[in-house]
């Protein structure tokens, strides 16, 4: 099982495109049947407060940064600290850890060059995220998503979000209100939940609210929700 299971970790880490990977490949299935199996096998020694001593944190938060490369690779890049919790203990089998163990793990993070951080959204929730998962380009795409015609009149849902992302629906929703703190979004909650929507305001002269320039994205989003208004403006 432990030859198994570096095996497959080193395939999933490496990669090739050799006839020999072809090979493997039809021997070991699918990247995510190998993810699957990964996870499964478990962490072949998991550290524990006997083995490591004064270490423990130390050398338990490098393991669970070695940990989360897979499951944050298949979570497009992050997730929720409660579900890593549940993931890395499951791994560890019979050698659980407490919460405040994984939190104090996750935050010696910063003194150690690893590719993962901890997070903490306004709203409290705390997530696990690569450090490649930029606060601005997710801001930027999440603009270009409510600036297209159809999500100018409608909005945009945690789910319409989270497609476009190729993240959890509940972590999109954190990113929009996140965006929504920083004036790029505004919020409209009704029953069926919330939808957000482009901030015009911004664009909005308060001396004359009714004064629409032909250009910006107010003028873009009278065009979509009034289609008359680009007739009359073309004439």
């Amino acid at each position: 099982m432990v030859m198994l299971a570096e095996k497959m970790r080193q395939k999933l880490l490496s990669g090739s495109s050799s006839q020999v990977a072809a090979t493997n490949d039809e021997e070991m299935g699918s990247k995510e049947e190998m993810q699957d199996w990964l996870l499964s096998v478990g962490i072949v020694s998991p550290v524990t407060k006997e083995s490591a001593g004064a270490l423990y944190h130390q050398q338990l938060s490098r393991q669970l940064a070695d940990f989360v490369k897979v499951p944050l690779e298949r979570a497009g890049g992050i997730m929720n600290l409660i579900d890593i919790y549940c993931l890395f203990n499951r791994a560890r089998g019979t050698e659980l850890i407490s919460p405040d163990d994984l939190l104090r793990a996750c935050s010696l993070w910063e003194k150690f060059n690893v590719p993962v951080m901890l997070k903490k959204f306004e709203s409290g929730v705390m997530v696990i995220q690569n450090k490649s998962h930029s606060d601005e380009e997710v801001f930027s795409r999440i603009r270009s998503l409510v600036q297209k015609p159809d999500t100018l009149k409608s909005g945009v849902s945690a789910t319409d979000a989270a497609r476009t992302l190729g993240i959890a629906p509940a972590m999109a929703k954190e990113h929009l209100l996140a965006a929504e703190s920083k004036g790029f979004l505004c919020r409209d909650v009704s029953p069926d939940g919330f939808r957000f929507f482009i901030n015009i305001f911004q664009d909005i002269d308060p001396n004359d609210a009714y004064l629409v320039k032909e250009y910006g994205v107010y003028d873009s989003w009278i065009r979509a929700a009034i289609p008359s208004r680009s007739q009359f403006v073309s004439a």
